[in-house]
């Protein structure tokens, strides 16, 4: 298998742990706010929304706290109530919380934090959230005390709508920032750092309806309803996670859900390829179910398969770090790396993204490109004294589009085209003034990529 991979993960089992434990959720949604924070009206539907999904992956309706329109105190009571219900319930105990309305993030002793804005809060400038507000870090802490096995912190926050910014003018006081992954928790935000979100129910609406699903981890139905999240707003920005699960968490069991008899061959053809968990197995059911909702779990057993270097893994070895195999192989590791990012495992995320382009996956050339730019690689742009060479970073983001242009990449061409930079003939790169032939130099044949 690829080195650098190898060297950069060790890959977690990917099987999927049974669920029976006691789960207890807290679900709050703040809609009654002043003119200075700004009135929301969908909060209330969101965590109707999120009950719903939470009982149907089996969260008993007892152990469902609904707030709305809470406040400070409100909040900090509930919180505490659920930390003690789950630390009651002992340590196989799942938590489950959830905030729809107003948050933001201002500094507290020298370093920024996220808030949670109670409801009917006069709070008119971000510098008053420390006050104000709740403190992100304190659910967090209150909640990890617990010991439960698993807890789920989302904040669904951060709407455009606020109308405040901080005494220094910073926009960026509506949206959160990113914080640590902390052991045993995952913690989920609707909109990328430093982001704002609408208020359109969209994420407690994709994130309710992929809960329930059997057969899917917990942090798979995040990644896709995340990823739904990002597809439908402006900018595709990702929003963030920080997953610090130390096992996989199914919520509506980890068997795979039995299909309708109509394509009871599709879920024979799944645990087929499941039992021999070979990556020509895997790339059958791919190639059969184009359109499975199984294909993410068949994308993860070609993953595990490649890091494990099996003999059959090592046949898929290209020259300098690629890989020799169909489409579907490829867009495999790329889906590798976008769950990488998912995870915060930055590093990773850029080599999977590298290799799925270098090995001619067109469409993964532009991915690789913001993730450079956004400094997922950076300690491969170090100068010897530390610092980080920008002219070098800038230098490997510009060939990335040029590499996924000439691998036919629309995005990539525009890119180029959009910054005044010259478009390669198809297979062609550039070293310098030097023009070579990529796709021959790697014995790869370009993927078909974006949509004409």
């Amino acid at each position: 298998m690829l080195r650098a991979l190898i060297v950069l993960w060790g890959l977690a089992s990917l099987a999927f742990a049974a669920s029976a434990e006691t789960r207890y959720a807290l679900l709050i949604g703040n809609e009654d706010y002043p003119p200075t924070v700004g009135q929301l009206t969908l909060p209330h539907e969101d965590v109707e929304n999120m009950r719903a999904g939470l009982m149907q992956a089996g969260f008993p309706a007892e152990h469902i706290k609904v707030l709305r329109d809470a406040t400070q105190t409100d909040i900090n009571l509930a919180v505490a109530q659920l930390s003690s219900d789950l630390r009651a319930a002992g340590e196989d105990s799942i938590g489950f919380f959830y905030y729809s309305g107003h948050g933001g993030s201002a500094e507290s002793a020298g370093q920024r934090a996220n808030y949670l804005i109670p409801a009917k809060s006069p709070i008119t400038g971000a510098e008053q959230l420390p006050i104000l507000g709740v403190p992100v870090n304190s659910i967090v802490d209150a909640l990890a005390a617990s010991d439960a096995k698993a807890i789920f912190i989302v904040s669904d926050a951060c709407r455009n709508t606020l109308p405040f910014t901080s005494s220094k003018g910073g926009a960026a006081d509506k949206g959160m920032v990113r914080v640590p992954r902390k052991k045993g928790l995952y913690i989920a935000f609707a909109t990328a750092d430093g982001a704002t979100t609408p208020d359109d129910g969209l994420f407690s609406r994709a994130l309710s309806k992929r809960l329930p699903q059997k057969g899917l981890s917990a942090d798979r139905a995040f990644t896709l309803a995340l990823r739904e999240v990002a597809a439908a707003r402006p900018g595709n920005a990702m929003p963030f996670t920080a997953d610090g699960l130390t096992e996989d968490i199914c919520f509506a069991g980890c068997e795979p859900a039995p299909t309708p008899a109509t394509a009871g061959s599709e879920d024979l053809a799944f645990l087929t390829a499941k039992r021999t968990n070979t990556i020509a197995g895997w790339l059958e059911f791919i190639e059969a179910w184009p359109h499975s909702s199984f294909i993410p779990s068949a994308q993860d057993g070609i993953v595990d398969q490649l890091f494990k270097d099996t003999e059959e893994a090592k046949s898929y070895n290209g020259p300098y770090d690629t890989l020799s195999g169909p489409p579907a192989l490829l867009e495999a590791v790329l889906h590798g790396g976008e769950v990488s990012a998912q995870r915060d495992q930055l590093e990773m995320a850029a080599v999977f993204f590298r290799v799925a382009c270098f090995s001619g996956l067109g469409r993964a050339c532009p991915v690789l490109a913001n993730a450079i730019q956004q400094g997922y690689a950076n300690d491969e742009f170090r100068k010897s004294d530390g610092s980080l060479d920008f002219d070098a970073r800038r230098e490997a983001e510009v060939s990335s589009y040029q590499i996924g242009c000439a691998l036919g990449d629309r995005t990539s061409c525009d890119w180029l085209r959009g910054n005044g930079l010259r478009i390669p003939e198809p297979c062609m790169a550039y070293e310098g003034d030097e023009a070579y032939n990529f796709c021959e130099e790697n014995e790869i044949t370009p993927v078909a990529v974006s949509p004409q």
